[in-house]
């Protein structure tokens, strides 16, 4: 879990390894832009290209459009010309973190630290490699290591949100949830635009059942609405804690942006069965998230658990029998399977 976290944490950029083939030149256009040929404008990648033919100097250029290749994912053009970028440039520091995230994505940690080791050389008071530097060993769980590059970035300027909400994860993974907190909330206080720390504070509140949690999970909402994961997170708050028509509401601006997401469709299910009592809706929708994902275990025997309320123990058997041959130890469906035994004797 930890890993996954940190996959975003330590670049936000998107990029499916995949698209790195090992044979760089095929990653560069080799035709003309196709928007060109149609009579419309070049778009920004075609632009910059043309720049750099009139400029091959400029390692402004060559870094803007490594940036445009890693948004098209083109991994091995990116870092050719972030390598050419440096050349030009060689204390471009930019370049250098750049660089450090792309071998990140490569999963290349040794040239991780050798990029980032590079770029403090070039700039021993630049604090944003120390803080990728303090991610990286996070990610390793060396925590003393991490939690030295943190100092070290803190010393050289105390106004760092990203090196707080470093410093709280490194808290969390030690599982010091107290000194966590207190950084995750120096990183908001600090960055009221930074999502990462609103989200870990809203986390362990839910944990604790706080009496804040509801106030941290609307602000965050309010404050990142384009955040899906920050709503989801009221959603399931708010139906455990009597406002399911609400929830539903919250599910439903998930859902229009991903109709099919079988994990909303299951909730809503689960809303309309458990807390509104609602069979038939909670029905339709455990038999949609099935559609969009036949293999979802927990909505196949919510539909056996429906059509069990519903007095139709046929079929809520035959389910139930479904997911006991995908999963024998499924604890729910073998005591329902107990039940529907003992109502029949």
């Amino acid at each position: 879990m930890m890993k996954q976290h940190l996959i975003g944490l330590f670049v936000a950029l998107t990029v499916i390894l995949a698209a790195c083939d090992g044979n760089h030149g095929k990653d560069r256009p080799t035709s003309p832009d196709p928007s060109e040929q149609q009579g419309q404008p070049k778009d920004e990648l075609a632009l910059v290209t043309d720049s750099i033919e009139q400029d091959e100097n400029r390692s402004d250029l060559y870094l803007r459009r490594a940036n445009l290749y890693l948004e098209r994912e083109q991994v091995g053009a990116a870092m050719m010309d972030v390598n050419r970028a440096i050349t030009l440039d060689p204390k471009n520091m930019d370049a250098f973190l750049l660089l450090s995230d792309i071998y990140y994505l490569l999963g290349d940690e040794t040239n991780i630290t050798n990029t980032l080791n590079r770029a403090l050389e070039v700039d021993p008071y630049d604090t944003r490699p120390m803080v990728k530097l303090a991610e990286l060993n996070l990610l390793q769980q060396n925590y003393p290591l991490a939690f030295g590059y943190i100092d070290n970035a803190l010393k050289i300027n105390t106004f760092n949100p990203k090196a707080y909400f470093v410093r709280g994860m490194t808290f969390m993974a030690r599982q010091d949830t107290v000194s966590a907190l207190k950084n995750f909330m120096i990183a908001r206080e600090q960055d009221a635009d930074f999502v990462d720390p609103v989200r870990e504070i809203c986390k362990i509140y839910m944990a604790q059942e706080h009496p804040l949690t509801e106030q941290f999970l609307r602000e965050s909402v309010e404050r990142f609405p384009n955040e899906a994961m920050a709503r989801y997170d009221l959603a399931l708050f708010l139906q455990d804690h009597g406002a399911p028509e609400e929830a539903l509401a919250h599910y439903d601006s998930l859902l229009s942006i991903q109709p099919e997401n079988s994990r909303l469709l299951f909730n809503k299910g689960y809303v309309y069965f458990v807390y509104l009592g609602d069979n038939e809706k909670a029905l339709e929708y455990f038999n949609r998230s099935l559609a969009s994902d036949p293999t979802y275990l927990d909505a196949l025997y919510n539909k056996g658990h429906v059509l069990e309320q519903m007095g139709d123990y046929v079929q809520a058997k035959d389910i139930y029998n479904k997911v006991l041959q995908q999963k024998p130890n499924y604890q729910l469906a073998v005591d329902a399977m107990n039940r529907i035994a003992n109502q029949s004797e």
